[in-house]
């Protein structure tokens, strides 16, 4: 029998099986080097320790794929790695940026910032459910296109969001609706004005909801609690889920979330007006001030209170959360010591730190600083230290402790889960193909 083989109608030669499987192996080997640079990376005093929980979930999904590559038969595996492994290249690249980008010395100190405050707001939800679920990775911020904030919850699909767009076969994109941990999207435009960092706590409190299932419980409070009449009712469930985020981040950051609020969005109509899934403009800025404590949002624009609003609020935060140990959302993230706020940005102002030592403090302070005196905020214009939101920058890196930012859940149990996330992806594949 002859070794020479038609392809295409070109006659290939014999050594091209041959060629062919050790390019194979070469395709595989590289991306196994590269998950396995990214898992060095993030050891202990390793460049990437602080997102250890998070390199490691992701390495584990994307290495259970490859092993099952690697136990094809080798006539199979010539002929279906190629493909396959771009894909996974190209799935592998969204947390690639995300985690490259951290290597830019701007960039890293924004994201190691907007990664505190996300970690602040989520850690102790984190804690509180820990006796009822495995403790989980915290999000994962980054910087991108979108001109708004956004949130992509664990599991859901992240396919718009990929580099250069969709994937290039169907198998991975319905595979890339695996997201292992929980992200939050910033825009570029952000990194440059502190201010609009506060908007990650908004977003993180989105995770909260989906993370420790909270979806059902808050639709439940408003319907056993809240007090509001049918119509009403339809129209607050609906916005349930941004009422919530909101709530969060007032929680965390106080009146300064409020203020960023506005900033954001006063300059867009469809904002000011509301949808069936975002309360207008004016009634969010209501619901801050419903769950602030009293005094503490003094000089806000618009109506001082609410009765809906304020009915809401309490049905959210009145009582503990059976899914959170009992706690209350107060309790979890209220802002410590809210009435120094004011002291700190002017601290800021004048040229000092804020003197808090809370993240979320540092950065509240910051952007009421900038509320105050825009003008003052740039003691200098550009990026200079003396300006109050470069110090306040630097406050928060000093407050970071050392080593990963997550504790490790029981590795046991993430690697089970992780790897039969990529045993899934693996499947997916295999059945696409075979439907053609």
């Amino acid at each position: 029998m002859s070794d020479v083989s038609t392809t295409g109608g070109l006659t290939v030669d014999p050594g091209h099986p041959a060629r062919r499987e050790a390019e194979v192996r070469h395709l595989l080997a590289g991306l196994e080097a590269e998950l396995a640079d990214w898992a060095e990376a993030a050891k202990a005093r390793g460049p990437m320790e602080k997102h250890r929980s998070q390199i490691e979930s992701a390495v584990r999904v994307v290495s259970a794929a490859l092993g099952r590559l690697r136990d094809m038969p080798a006539a199979e595996r010539r002929d279906r790695a190629p493909e396959l492994v771009l894909d996974l290249h190209h799935l592998w690249d969204f947390f690639r940026g995300k985690w490259a980008m951290r290597h830019m010395p701007r960039q890293r100190r924004f994201l190691d910032v907007a990664d505190e405050l996300a970690w602040a707001v989520y850690d102790p939800v984190r804690r509180a459910a820990a006796p009822r679920q495995a403790l989980r990775e915290p999000p994962l911020t980054f910087l991108n296109r979108h001109p708004v904030p956004f949130a992509a919850a664990r599991g859901s699909d992240f396919e718009e969001l990929l580099p250069s767009g969709r994937q290039r076969t169907m198998a991975g994109r319905r595979a890339s609706r695996h997201l292992p941990f929980p992200v939050i999207g910033i825009p570029w435009s952000a990194s440059h004005h502190l201010p609009s960092l506060l908007a990650v706590a908004h977003e993180t409190g989105h995770h909260i909801e989906d993370d420790f299932g909270l979806t059902e419980p808050l639709r439940t409070r408003l319907r056993e609690h809240a007090r509001l009449s049918p119509e009403r009712l339809a129209v607050w469930e609906g916005w349930a889920g941004e009422v919530f985020a909101d709530v969060c981040a007032t929680l965390a950051c106080g009146v300064a979330y409020a203020w960023a609020l506005i900033d954001v969005l006063a300059a867009h109509p469809a904002a000011a007006e509301g949808s069936a899934e975002y309360p207008p403009l004016a009634l969010r800025v209501l619901v801050c001030r419903a769950a602030l404590p009293d005094g503490e949002s003094a000089g806000l624009p618009g109506a001082a209170h609410d009765a809906e609003a304020r009915a809401v609020v309490d049905a959210l935060t009145g009582t503990g959360f059976e899914e959170l140990g009992g706690a209350t959302l107060p309790a979890l993230l209220g802002l410590r010591r809210p009435a120094e706020l004011h002291d700190a940005s002017r601290n800021l102002l004048a040229g000092t730190g804020s003197r808090r030592n809370d993240v979320p403090g540092v950065l509240s302070a910051a952007t009421l600083a900038f509320v105050a005196d825009p003008d003052a905020y740039d003691l200098k214009k550009g990026y200079d230290p003396k300006n109050a939101g470069e110090r306040a920058l630097s406050e928060v890196l000093a407050l970071v402790p050392k080593g990963p930012r997550a504790a490790a859940a029981s590795p046991p149990r993430r690697a089970e889960r992780d790897a039969l996330a990529g045993h899934e992806l693996f499947d997916l594949f295999d059945r696409l193909r075979a439907d053609g």
